[in-house]
């Protein structure tokens, strides 16, 4: 028994102090970890991050395109705005039903048109509207005809307008007055309405702008006598610029 002792002593000697023992690393496996949600819920975050940067930077690129074509457009053409003037009306007929409220009348209007631009022309398009009223009510109306107006030009336009209208007893009584003439000094105010949509043309080829132009006349005509001369003593304007399109 001692010899056996003995000889496993012999065998086995026991470790030296001094030398340094390196731990056993151990290793913990992955296959049972589960990291494929947080892996997809970072791409996929990630992903519509980028989708959000890019779809801002072509925003942004594409006014910063759109400003900049704007304002090289402006500083070459340099655009102005046009003026149309109420120069003239004359009235065709105008007959005032003694036995009922009936008004029917037959105007004729002249706008003179000014465009003074050297490479922009305006394209009158259809769908354009002329109405004349006396005191809210609708006498007669009519349209523009059509037409393109090039650069640096003067255009007299030709507004026919007819209607049949039916007014209250005051409003007939002064129609009948205006018709007779009004006293000296007085006017009679007439308004009208002009709602044209229009293109503006480069060098009357390229269309580059669509809206559409309402201009609200107020007439003091000296008489509304049919197949009369009749004078324009005051005329005043208000328009404003509805954009429908672009391009």
């Amino acid at each position: 028994m001692d010899n056996h002792q003995q000889s496993h002593r012999l065998t086995d000697p026991p470790p030296d102090p001094t030398k340094h023992v390196h731990p056993v690393p151990t290793y913990t496996s992955l296959a049972n970890q589960n990291f494929h949600g947080h892996h997809h819920k970072y791409s996929h975050d990630d992903y519509c991050q980028r989708i959000i940067c890019c779809s801002c930077a072509f925003v942004f690129f594409y006014i910063f395109l759109f400003l900049l074509t704007f304002v090289a457009i402006f500083s070459i053409l340099n655009p102005k705005v046009p003026k149309y003037n109420a120069s003239s009306i004359t009235i065709n007929s105008l007959h005032v039903n003694p036995s009922n409220a009936i008004v029917s009348a037959d105007f004729t209007l002249f706008i003179e048109a000014y465009n003074p631009n050297k490479r922009i022309g305006i394209r009158y398009r259809n769908a354009s509207r002329v109405t004349a009223l006396f005191r809210g009510n609708r006498l007669c109306s009519g349209e523009i005809p059509q037409f393109l107006q090039p650069g640096n030009n003067v255009t007299l336009i030709r507004i026919g307008m007819k209607g049949e209208t039916e007014v209250d007893p005051d409003d007939r009584a002064l129609l009948l007055e205006g018709i007779a003439g009004p006293p000296s000094g007085e006017g009679l105010k007439l308004h009208v309405l002009v709602r044209v949509p229009v293109s503006i043309q480069l060098d009357n080829e390229v269309t580059i702008w669509r809206f559409r132009v309402d201009t609200y006349y107020t007439l003091m005509l000296n008489s509304i006598a049919p197949r009369q001369p009749i004078n324009i003593e005051k005329s005043e304007q208000f328009f404003k610029v509805d954009f429908m399109e672009w391009l």
